[in-house]
């Protein structure tokens, strides 16, 4: 049988050759056989989200425990399932890129929390401005969920140091407010007239800067420019008219003896 010739045109080779990455002869008898299966969503050159995938991954499982249950008997071994695109290896990494930016983002507004109060001693502005810095980080993931990117390598370093980003217009407008004097009003006059044009140069440099990353033919770059064009554009959104915003509606007193 393994000298017999294959019927596939144009390879007019034996069995044994045409099929032997995919069944194996210890010179008497079949030790194990291959199959060949292909998703009709997954391929090799696009990568899907985590969720997509796992249900593929699910299926396929599935598939090899039925196969199990009726020739483990014959083959003596359980059937041995390989990814030659590594799909699902990617898979199980996006899992793990998912927790480890779910945890880098909130270890980094915990810490701009910390900063934020150390550098005002007032617990409400703290809290406006982790606020704040909260929404621009949701924002950012909005924004490039609807640029359809997934969650790969490049973008959980991105989204772990979001928070670092974001605190540097708030944190400016927050100290000019504290070191200003007069009533809510007054302070948050004072604080743009101090802080404004000098937060707003800031921001302009920045997005200014990041579009010509948006050009780059490497990948990282491209998206790096794209992140930062977002994050700072956001966060200067927030933190003049959301944080000072906050500020203006809530009017918490300043007095010196309260946190």
């Amino acid at each position: 049988f393994v000298k017999t010739k294959t019927c596939n045109e144009g390879q007019r080779q034996g069995v044994q050759e045409y099929y032997t990455n995919s069944m194996g002869w210890d010179g008497k008898s079949l030790r194990y056989a291959g199959l060949s299966v292909e998703s009709s969503i997954l391929d090799s050159r696009t990568r899907k989200p985590e969720e997509v995938v796992r249900r593929h991954y699910d299926a396929f499982i599935k598939v090899a425990e039925e196969f199990d249950s009726t020739m483990k008997d014959v083959c003596q071994s359980n059937v041995i399932m390989t990814d030659l695109d590594q799909i699902f290896v990617f898979m199980n990494n996006q899992r793990i890129y998912s927790e480890s930016t779910i945890s880098g983002s909130f270890l980094g507004i915990a810490v701009a929390f910390v900063v934020l109060f150390v550098g005002t001693r007032k617990l409400h502005i703290s809290i406006f401005a982790t606020a704040c810095i909260l929404c621009v980080l949701i924002s950012v993931i909005g924004s490039i969920t609807m640029l359809g990117w997934t969650l790969g390598v490049i973008e959980a370093i991105l989204l772990s140091i979001l928070a670092g980003f974001s605190v540097d217009y708030v944190i400016h407008l927050a100290h000019a407010y504290v070191e200003a004097e007069g009533d809510t009003a007054k302070r948050v006059k004072e604080a743009f007239s101090d802080m404004g044009t000098s937060v707003f140069s800031g921001m302009l440099t920045s997005v200014v800067a990041s579009i010509p990353l948006f050009f780059c033919t490497l990948t990282f770059f491209a998206k790096f420019g794209t992140f930062l064009c977002l994050t700072i554009a956001l966060s200067w959104i927030f933190a003049n008219f959301g944080f000072m915003s906050l500020l203006v509606t809530f009017r918490v007193p300043m007095d010196k003896k309260c946190l």
